[in-house]
């Protein structure tokens, strides 16, 4: 196996690659490259691995520049998913052992403090980056998912949905409510202040226009990326909406947010189950709900449809001076570091010295902030 720095002249090697990986996930392929890098601005790195000139694993990763040091990660920015892609009946060992020490290579190379990859819920490889990567610091994430295959019938109905969803979902058909999917920037606009409204009451910062424009212009004419959006039939005005990533077998419902004062017409539901419908129409698998807290409204809402915990890690190598990261206070780092994992915040500073063992766990991560999250800070989804 041979490891290089895949060029920008590779793009579409590296495209065509993904395209024939189907565990590879939306947050992997370079249209994200191009929505989030501006937004740190992180410089991306994507490694690749060849088996007899053959592109058979690539690993992406971005380096950013703060105050206490430089961080390398597998994907910054909120709904991180990733680490290493291979193609199907390449030599799993040698394509993780290559890739993960070209990045660790890397990261002391360009001085970065902290290493970390985010693994793929949908590829159990734990045990890989155990035995090449190493772990100092491991942090254990859950997530939603529903098979849209197994538990979701031909017309799109949940077979396993609550007593729950459905009374809600009568109430969201109702017809006062409909479906809007045209992608125009007046639309993401419009959305996004609904976003932004939604995260000003809980007291979390919202993610920046500039990601959902970004994408629209992007993501959505390569067709790895869709917005919906739900209007009153009575006026047109616009109470609920979403944006979702899709490649490869998996959709991602990203972030959604509602109009509080229109709760009551079940918005959220009568979005949930028109995307779920349209991707099991278009022969996606599974439907990814993004993590949220650990218990409350929001895990129950996903949750009623069916849906399972899946859980992956994040995994982070000490490649350089991390003696400032663990000085400081999680606060610090969450400010010098928007939308950027670096560490559990249980084991920056004094909330390291409660930590027991070598894992963090989502829940004690998200206390250490005082609710702010275990890694990229906080987010404003559907009520139940």
């Amino acid at each position: 196996m041979q490891t290089e720095l895949l060029a920008e002249s590779r793009l579409d090697e590296i495209d065509a690659f993904f395209d024939a990986c189907p565990e590879s996930v939306a947050q992997q392929t370079t249209a994200w490259r191009d929505v989030i890098a501006p937004l740190g601005p992180d410089e991306p790195i994507f490694l690749g691995c060849r088996d007899g000139g053959r592109l058979v694993g690539v690993l992406p990763a971005y380096r950013f520049e703060g105050p206490l040091g430089a961080i390398l990660t597998s994907v910054p920015q909120p709904g991180a998913l990733g680490g290493v892609a291979h193609l199907p009946g390449a030599d799993a060992e040698a394509v993780y052992a290559s890739l993960v020490g070209a990045l660790l290579d890397t990261a002391r190379d360009r001085r970065c403090a902290l290493t970390t990859v985010i693994e793929n819920p949908l590829r159990p490889d734990r045990a890989l980056y155990d035995r090449f990567m190493k772990p100092d610091f491991v942090l254990e994430n859950r997530t939603l998912i529903l098979d849209l295959e197994r538990d979701v019938g031909a017309d799109g109905e949940c077979l396993k949905a609550s007593a729950n969803l459905r009374r809600n979902l009568r109430k969201a058909r109702s017809g006062e409510a409909w479906i809007d999917d045209a992608q125009t920037l007046e639309n993401v606009q419009a959305w996004h202040a609904l976003h932004a409204a939604r995260h000003a009451t809980i007291g979390a910062e919202p993610l920046p226009e500039r990601l959902f424009t970004t994408a629209l212009r992007v993501m959505v004419p390569r067709d790895k990326a869709r917005f919906f959006f739900v209007r009153l039939a009575s006026t047109g005005g616009m109470i609920a909406g979403g944006f979702y990533l899709f490649h490869g077998l998996m959709i991602d419902a990203f972030m959604t947010a509602i109009a509080d004062d229109h709760a009551h017409l079940s918005p959220n539901h009568l979005l949930g189950a028109h995307t779920i419908a349209w991707a099991r129409a278009r022969g996606l698998r599974y439907y990814n709900w993004e993590p949220s807290p650990p218990s409350g409204g929001v895990d129950r809402f996903k949750r009623q449809w069916g849906s399972r915990d899946a859980a992956y890690h994040y995994l982070t190598r000490i490649t350089g001076d991390a003696a400032p990261f663990l000085r400081s206070t999680p606060e610090a780092v969450s400010r010098a570091y928007p939308r950027h994992y670096v560490l559990p915040f249980d084991r920056i500073g004094a909330a390291a010295a409660a930590a027991e063992g070598a894992s963090s766990t989502r829940a004690a991560a998200w206390n250490a902030l005082g609710g702010g999250g275990g890694a990229t800070g906080r987010r404003a989804d559907e009520p139940s």
